[in-house]
């Protein structure tokens, strides 16, 4: 029998003694021998393990230093070699100029046209790259495909597709070929960003061949120049003699509000505002008269059950269509429209469509199709709700005669039993 220890399901190294029933002798002395090789070997084992995990955290730490890991996710490293071989791009701006003149170009436009894809397309995909590229060098771009795809409103297929016109072009070169990450690898980006991951994207670098550097003039920027002291020296002397010679400055009207004399009483004298004012006509005249209250609440109500009617530029259109459909907004709300067109389609066999191209003249439609004459749910709900209570009313009444009657019918009868018992009393034996 196996001796545990501290309760622990299974026995501690050299605490079990093992005994012959055949010869009464004991094996004490061969448990401590295997005891203590078994403890030289877990020792072995764990300085194995730690060493192993320092190596790791030893190669982790220089793969990341190595590779110069940045952003939010982890890159593939790119070999020495293959860095050295490609070339670095002369500028964004001259980059993308670069990209749109092959694109225009009619080896660019045969190229957009063998990978069906327009040079527009193909542009924009390249305008994307060239802003996650690095500023100096044009390498770096690490993105997914993915995200290249919603940031150029394109997509993946589109964006693989460029990614062929680029590479054909001479403009992109993609230096590692996106995979699944290696245990050791993906240790590394977890170390790097603090969570896991398990693939990495493709690496590509933008550069400018020789030929695009050589070919394609980059248009001149135009710097702005600073202001000669003789300039600033004219400018100071025409502000310090305008106010001497005119009122106001020049090129302004007399009544601009930004310099120069305001004549408050010109601007209200001739307005058009006080015109009218002074004619008696209103200043903001309305064009039409407010839709009512209850209709533009009857019409939200109606769009917000309908999600088919959410479409409509307008609420005053569906406002418009109520009306014209004889609806009593008082006594038909959006909710009980919504039930009422709801079960007139179920009675009909129809099927209610999920998106409308016209809602507004299917809704007018449909409405011309009902008689809204009738009690809307709303009051056949309450009428119901009324005669329930008046049925349970006469419930309470009637169970309150019969205790009432049943009570009147007790009280006689003791009545009764004690005249007789005085009867009974006074009368002689």
């Amino acid at each position: 029998m196996q001796v545990l220890s501290q309760g622990s399901s299974h026995p501690e190294p050299g605490t079990t003694v093992h005994k012959n029933s055949a010869f009464g002798a004991s094996h004490t002395g061969a448990a401590a021998k295997t005891a203590v090789h078994r403890t030289t070997e877990d020792t072995d084992d764990w300085a194995t393990a730690v060493r192993a995990a320092t190596e790791n955290v030893a190669r982790i730490e220089s793969l990341n230093a190595e590779s110069g890991q940045r952003g939010n996710s982890w890159a593939l490293p790119v070999t020495t070699g293959r860095r050295a071989r490609t070339p670095i791009w002369t500028g964004r701006t001259q980059w993308q100029h670069q990209v749109r003149t092959l694109l225009n170009s009619p080896t660019g436009t045969e190229l957009c046209k063998k990978n069906t894809i327009s040079t527009e397309a193909a542009f924009a995909v390249a305008v994307i790259h060239a802003s996650l590229a690095e500023g100096k060098t044009g390498r770096g771009v690490t993105a997914s495909r993915e995200r290249i795809a919603n940031r150029a409103g394109v997509s993946i297929t589109v964006v693989k597709r460029a990614r062929r016109v680029l590479s054909a072009l001479g403009m992109a070169v993609e230096q590692e070929r996106g995979r699944y990450l290696t245990t050791l690898e993906s240790m590394a980006a977890e170390a790097h960003h603090g969570h896991r991951q398990f693939r990495a994207a493709s690496v590509w670098a933008l550069i400018s061949p020789r030929a695009a550097v050589t070919t394609i003039t980059t248009p001149p920027f135009k710097k702005s120049r600073k202001p000669s002291r003789a300039t600033l020296r004219s400018a100071a002397y025409r502000a310090r003699t305008t106010s001497r010679t005119s009122p106001q400055s020049g090129g302004r009207g007399p009544l601009s509000p930004s310099g120069g004399f305001v004549l408050q009483s010109l601007v209200v004298k001739f307005s058009p505002t006080h015109a009218q004012a002074r004619a008696g006509k209103p200043k903001n005249p309305q064009k039409s008269t407010p839709r009512p209250i209850e209709l533009q609440r009857t019409a939200a109500q109606l769009i917000a059950h309908i999600p088919a009617l959410k479409t409509t530029k307008h609420v005053g259109q569906i406002c418009d269509i109520l009306a014209r459909a004889g609806i009593d907004v008082t006594r038909w709300t959006g909710r009980d429209i919504a039930r009422e067109l709801t079960t007139d389609t179920q009675t009909r066999g129809w099927v209610w469509p999920t998106q409308l191209t016209q809602p507004t003249a299917f809704l007018r439609w449909r409405l011309a199709q009902i008689d809204w004459s009738a009690p809307s749910p709303a009051e056949r709900a309450c009428e119901n709700d009324q005669a329930r209570l008046a049925e349970q009313a006469a419930r309470r009444r009637e169970a309150r005669d019969r205790d009432s009657h049943v009570a009147h019918a007790h009280t006689r009868a003791d009545i009764m039993k004690q005249l007789r018992e005085q009867l009974s009393a006074r009368t002689p034996a």
